[in-house]
């Protein structure tokens, strides 16, 4: 079909199949009893119909983002419900288009550009997620443009576009580090200009996103949108292998050892990552390893989280080493053990079944496969 249609085209028509699944999620939400719509969308819309009313986003419960989502989304009071996966929606296209652009900068062949590119247009995952409400594609498109404008040697703009992803979720402070170690030259002690272009950009703005927004929302916009994700305790029923821990221990609190035990693996995993890839030719690889580090070894690990990797996966299909049938048994591999956790969340939910120590068991297979496919991922990419 890539053949006959062109890329303008190819978008278009992306676009188009999102919007129908966007006007059918209101049809499935009255007819079925599990939802199509995110339960986040639903508390996105009340911070914003907070906002409009001039109250605080955070008086809705369990908001936990920037204002500035809820101001972005006030559409959904005033213009229509759907403004919000729609617009989700648009940035998965933006997105696409990115990826693009990225993949021409290093100079590879149009072709290959629009066979990554739709890996991200046509994945079933991507579109379910946005079209679903949910808002991790905002922070996507923020990654891809800050990529996208340090490949071009425009440090301000990536810092600034650095700032506002970090601004909309944390995960991406991890990406200092490789970006930073990218720009150092024959002296690692110096900073450059380059380097100084980036972080004062960044530190700037999120100094600046932060300051406004606490004067006007004070300590609860700190703790709901920043501490409390640095200091949270899910108990629930998630993919990491901690969950079940967590849950045993709900009422406890977390002793020093057990934070080291559960953060300082990934922290070493991801300094070596960012050394072992500190070029301006692997940043994107970097990132993709780091990204996939991060949520694996994560303390919560949900569904919407391994889209953050999924999106940089694309930037990296040029490079990767895999033959056609490992990837396949990787991907199998992959699914097959998410099911599995899957069917155990779903008795437990919907069946009242204790299945707790099962989707335990699931979350360590779970977590062996992805391990897996990482090292698979680095071992053969070509370097």
């Amino acid at each position: 079909m890539s053949e006959f249609l062109s890329f303008k085209a190819h978008c278009v028509l992306a676009f188009i199949f999102r919007i129908t699944l966007v006007f059918y999620s209101n049809f499935h939400d009255k007819t079925f009893n599990v939802p199509y719509t995110d339960v986040d969308y639903k508390v996105f819309t009340d911070a914003a119909r907070h906002m409009v009313e001039g109250s605080s986003p955070f008086e809705r419960a369990t908001y936990r983002y920037t204002p500035l989502l809820a101001f972005i989304l006030t559409p959904n009071i005033f213009i229509n419900e759907n403004f919000g996966k729609i617009l989700f929606s648009f940035l998965d296209i933006l997105v696409t288009i990115l990826i693009k652009k990225i993949l021409a900068l290093q100079n590879y062949n149009e072709k290959l550009q629009c066979t990554c590119a739709f890996t991200w247009l046509y994945n079933p995952f991507t579109v379910v997620i946005s079209t679903r409400g949910n808002a991790e594609t905002v922070t996507v498109l923020l990654v891809m443009l800050t990529l996208y404008f340090f490949l071009q040697d425009k440090f301000i703009l990536a810092g600034l576009f650095y700032a506002l992803s970090i601004h909309f979720r944390l995960y991406p402070i991890v990406f200092i580090l490789p970006m930073y170690l990218a720009l150092r030259d024959k002296s690692y002690v110096i900073p450059t200009k380059n380097q100084l272009k980036l972080v004062l950009s960044c530190v700037s703005l999120i100094i600046f996103l932060t300051a406004i927004n606490y004067y006007f929302y004070g300590y609860k916009f700190l703790y709901e949108s920043l501490i409390y994700h640095m200091i949270r305790k899910d108990p629930k029923h998630n993919f990491s292998i901690h969950f079940y821990m967590q849950y045993l221990f709900a009422d406890k609190v977390s002793n020093v050892i057990n934070k080291i035990f559960t953060f300082l693996p990934q922290l070493i995993l991801l300094v070596l990552l960012s050394y072992k890839y500190s070029s301006k030719s692997l940043l994107p690889f970097a990132m993709f390893t780091e990204t996939m580090v991060i949520v694996t070894y994560n303390p919560v690990q949900t569904s919407q989280y391994f889209f953050w990797y999924v999106s940089l996966l694309p930037l990296c299909l040029p490079r990767f080493g895999l033959t056609l049938r490992r990837s396949l048994y990787l991907c199998l591999g992959w699914i097959l053990s998410q099911s599995l956790w899957l069917l155990a969340a779903y008795a437990l939910e919907f069946q009242g079944l204790n299945t707790f120590m099962y989707m335990w068991i699931a979350s360590l297979l779970f977590f062996t496969v992805n391990v897996k496919v990482l090292n698979d991922i680095i071992a053969y990419y070509k370097f």
